[in-house]
């Protein structure tokens, strides 16, 4: 992974599982918000409250048009998960239980750190109370407790156990209990192995399994996305949209394609919902545009009808240009949009 980050400096490693991409490093979901004004969605959750749904973590879900335009705009690293992995070498075998043993060895001496920390404020206060001689039977409980033997009251008998503790404290770090660390990306994991076709080169017998542009990622069948009319024309949409400054997420719980935000959406309430009509040839009832009207001003956001008027129609021809690379171009835009507001007039907004 740092390989790829070498050779492809301020691009984000976007891993692709089950047709999904997903972000799961902080810093790459910081550049996608700050840098590229993607939004996503967290979904990640915490094992043991796997129905939290207020406070997800990572990784960041893309949406497909988010995909595409970070692939268009040369901003992204497509990586296929399912054909990233090759059998590690023994040294990086090594290496990772090495890493993995001193982990555990730091846990373990912290839990220590943490105890004798604890049993010193205890022995403080003990002491404090009631003297040396109230330390002496504490000890010798622990001390019997610890080698399963009846408690004793002399200090010689307390002193002998204590130094059986301490040897007993040796024997059971072994058995000492610690907590194993499942790391979320694939980057630590030995045998992970990223590889686009330019560094191809300089590995002999490696796989081509990350992609940087539609082009490529079509042609080894990991990415088809946008391929009918109606995908284009939400690509479209999406990337007009977004060269006005908007932020943009999925608008399924407003009724919409896409829910339009004026800035960041922890800072700011969305004010459109979008809907989208792939030409200006596609019809749409009128009773859908009352009730597009009326659900978005129950929501409190004015009903955005957006006409895609795609440059391809045609989906044949469409595949053509992708093989031939021409839907990489970020400066060809899948089509010219024109966007009709819809208010409901006297419900308050």
């Amino acid at each position: 992974m740092d390989a790829l980050r070498a050779a492809y400096p301020g691009r984000i490693p976007l891993h692709l599982s089950n047709g999904v991409a997903y972000v799961w490093e902080p810093e790459d979901l910081q550049q996608a918000r700050t840098k590229h004004n993607l939004c996503g969605l967290l979904s990640g959750t915490l094992p043991l409250i796997p129905q939290q749904n207020v406070f997800l973590g990572l990784p960041l879900r893309l949406l497909p048009e988010e995909v595409v335009y970070l692939l268009r705009h040369g901003a992204a690293l497509l990586i296929d998960e399912a054909q990233a992995y090759d059998s590690p070498t023994e040294e990086e075998r090594t290496q990772f239980w090495e890493r993995e043993e001193e982990k555990i060895r730091q846990q373990k001496m912290r839990t220590l750190a943490q105890q004798k920390e604890q049993r010193g404020k205890i022995e403080a206060q003990l002491h404090a109370r009631e003297g040396d001689e109230a330390l002496k039977r504490r000890a010798a409980r622990q001390a019997a407790k610890a080698n399963n033997v009846a408690p004793s009251t002399s200090a010689e008998a307390g002193n002998e156990l204590g130094e059986s503790t301490c040897a007993s404290q040796e024997e059971s770090w072994e058995r000492m209990a610690y907590v194993h660390d499942t790391p979320g990306s694939s980057a630590p994991l030995p045998g992970y192995r990223p590889c686009t076709a330019a560094m191809q080169a300089s590995r002999p017998g490696a796989r081509v399994n990350t992609y940087t542009s539609l082009q490529d990622a079509y042609a080894a069948g990991v990415w088809t996305y946008p391929r009918t009319l109606t995908e284009r024309a939400r690509c479209a949409v999406f990337e007009d949209l977004h060269s006005k400054g908007y932020f943009l997420s999925t608008g399924l719980r407003f009724g919409g394609d896409f829910v339009v935000y004026p800035g960041d959406p922890l800072r700011y309430h969305s004010h459109y919902t979008a809907a989208v009509l792939e030409t200006p040839q596609t019809p749409m009832p009128a009773y859908h545009i009352v009730a597009a009207g009326r659900l978005g001003t129950a929501v409190k956001k004015s009903h955005l009808l957006c006409q895609a008027n795609t440059s391809v129609i045609d989906d044949a021809e469409a595949l053509v240009r992708r093989k031939q690379g021409a839907d990489d171009d970020a400066n060809t835009p899948w089509g010219q949009v024109v966007y009709w507001s819809l208010a409901w007039a006297g419900f308050g907004t």
